[in-house]
């Protein structure tokens, strides 16, 4: 007996030695595998992934700040590159970069904090806050007065989406003229032009307001305020919203690079709309920023807000994507928060989950969002984050026979179109002004594309016959998110014309949309001014050209439309036109300097 006993001990010790319990990855080993596992939006199960130097390479981007955020700590954090081309000094963990729009959340914090200290209130009329400068009243402001909810959620229907800096070279606007869009600024004036509170608009204008309620409120500067408020009780010690940097602090500061790869005028802009656009920061910081809303939502640590205020900034303000100051991200019934951002040589991304613990932080000198798209799936596959990346899929073989009845185009809005063709026995979609995407089978009646996560499939709708292209979420496969119908060959939307180099018939479809619904999406200034510059960035020059001659036709008192037809003219090397342009968007805009710069240049000043 004692026999067996001792040979059942021996036999559950043996078995214990045989089977250790796996140890946890350590945090180089992890790092390893997020440099080495770049990779697109969509992944097949036959891909190889990119490197972090290759992808850095491919797109040009000369330095990135990484700091990965595991149990609401920060695991690692990591610098590649240079902070500077020419000298190529590299970047450090203390490197300061400009966080673009991801002041606007941090900014968003220190304004709560406010709200808790009872200096203000979000469901008040900010122009009662206001001393240095009122929003101007009108039509819309009489009917529902703008609110504090309004201006960090982005639904005060304020104008100005974004701001272009001032380099080192340009007179630096104070804030109340970023507000009227007086000189020396180059943005317009910020204004209420729709009824505040109906629907999300992304309004940087509206940062900018509530940067100058601030300040009211506080007696203080803003770089102060939200030093005293947010950046030293959560120990982001190297951050600053100071514009332009210290002396002290500007051997510190990346040179940033757009897209082309050349330098930002004067290595870096000034930005006076400090809560929109001015905040310096590392990698570090923004995850100390990020691991501090974790904690507080967990209810484990609150450095600046109660828990209750932090649950209320992440809960979705009208649409389901946006807080009080920070975008929200439900992924299968996974919440992840965040923001991205973007100025003059710099872009970068912070993103984290809720209430898992984990996240990331990436800066980077360049203007590159998709090599930093990349490097967060790499993160999200490596440490498992839940419900965040597509399932991987497996390559199936199409059957072109099959899908014969749905080649042609789709028409997706007044003058948006998408194209569905074979090429050398492979399947496309198109859209005009873009590169073709590949579609791949997945499964019957099934597609997807490796850039975008939506899903692609063909019905023919019992009610009218007609075939449509659909997308669908890959987690709801059985609901349609978008359905398009095609179009017959005779038809044809405005833009189509432009492309065929007939400008003649494109101006008259263009009017007869704006005739027949002048508020459709589709005929505004601002969105035909978008297809005249991706022709212009395309070297499509007279393409252009007719796209900003049809918005000065349909906009004739509009400075900015001619603004652009002068530029797209003196890019064509017709200087004479180009004269007779700005010269008429400075007739109507006396404040329009960059007329007044290029008509000087010209000798026409």
């Amino acid at each position: 007996m004692k026999y067996l006993l001792f040979l059942l001990l021996s036999l559950s010790v043996a078995c214990n030695r045989q089977a250790p319990k796996a140890p946890e990855p350590d945090s180089a080993s992890l790092m390893s595998l997020v440099e080495n596992g770049l990779r697109a939006t969509v992944h097949f199960e036959d891909d190889s992934s990119w490197n972090i130097e290759q992808r850095m390479a491919h797109y040009g981007v000369p330095g990135v700040s990484i700091a990965v955020i595991q149990d609401s700590k920060i695991h690692w954090s990591k610098t590649y590159g240079v902070m500077d081309k020419d000298t190529k000094q590299p970047v450090t963990s203390t490197t300061l970069f400009q966080a673009g729009s991801i002041s606007k959340p941090v900014a968003a914090y220190g304004a709560l904090t406010m709200l808790q200290s009872g200096l203000l209130s979000l469901d008040q009329p900010v122009n009662n806050y206001l001393r240095t400068w009122k929003i101007p009243d009108n039509q819309f402001t009489e009917k529902k007065a703008v609110t504090l909810e309004h201006l960090v959620s982005n639904i005060g229907r304020l104008s100005v989406d974004g701001f272009l800096g001032y380099n080192i070279f340009e007179e630096v606007p104070n804030l109340v003229q970023v507000l009227d869009g007086s000189k020396p600024a180059n943005s317009p004036a910020i204004r209420v032009d729709k009824l505040p509170g109906e629907s999300f608009r992304y309004s940087g204008g509206g940062y900018c307001v509530m940067q100058q309620m601030m300040i009211d409120q506080a007696g203080t500067s803003f770089p102060e305020i939200l030093k005293v408020r947010i950046l030293n009780p959560l120990q982001m010690n190297h951050s600053t919203y100071e514009q332009p940097l210290a002396s002290d602090k500007i051997e510190s500061a990346a040179t940033g690079y757009l897209p082309d790869g050349s330098m930002t005028k004067g290595k870096r802009h000034t930005y006076p709309e400090m809560a929109a656009a001015g905040l310096w920061t590392t990698a570090e910081d923004l995850a100390k920023f990020a691991i501090d809303i974790q904690l507080s939502v967990a209810a484990k640590r609150n450095a600046v807000l109660s828990t209750q205020m932090v649950n209320q900034m992440l809960t979705p303000v009208i649409d389901d994507f946006i807080g009080l100051g920070i975008f929200i991200d439900s992924k299968g019934g996974e919440i992840y928060f965040g923001h991205g951002g973007w100025d003059e040589g710099f872009s970068s991304e912070m993103t984290a989950h809720k209430d898992r613990g984990y996240g990331v932080v990436i800066l980077t000198n360049s203007n590159h969002p998709d090599f930093i798209a990349e490097l967060i799936r790499s993160v999200a596959q490596t440490y498992n984050w839940k419900n965040y990346l597509p399932p991987l899929y497996t390559k199936m073989e199409l059957d072109l026979k099959e899908l014969d009845p749905y080649f042609g185009r789709y028409r997706f809005s007044s003058n948006q179109i998408a194209t569905i063709y074979t090429d050398n026995n492979r399947l496309f979609i198109r859209y005009p002004r873009s590169p073709a995407e590949e579609l791949f089978r997945i499964d019957d009646n099934l597609y997807v594309r490796k850039e975008r996560e939506k899903l692609v499939t063909f019905l023919i709708n019992s009610a009218d016959s007609l075939r449509y292209l659909v997308f669908l979420d890959e987690g709801q496969r059985d609901k349609i998110e978008y359905q398009y119908p095609i179009m017959n060959e005779s038809e044809k939307v405005p833009y189509e014309w432009i492309a065929d180099g007939n400008y003649d018939q494109a101006l008259k479809a263009f009017q007869q949309l704006y005739n027949e619904n002048a508020s459709d999406p589709d005929i505004q200034e601002s969105q035909i001014n978008v297809i005249g510059y991706q022709l212009l960035e395309q070297n499509e020059v007279d393409k252009a050209i007719d796209v900003f001659q049809i918005n000065v036709a349909l906009y004739p008192k509009s400075s900015n439309t001619y603004d652009s037809l002068g530029e797209a003219y003196l890019k064509s090397g017709n200087t004479d036109l180009a004269i007779k342009n700005y010269a008429k968007s400075l007739e109507l805009n006396p404040e329009n300097e960059t007329a007044r710069k290029v008509l000087k240049e010209q000798g026409a000043l």
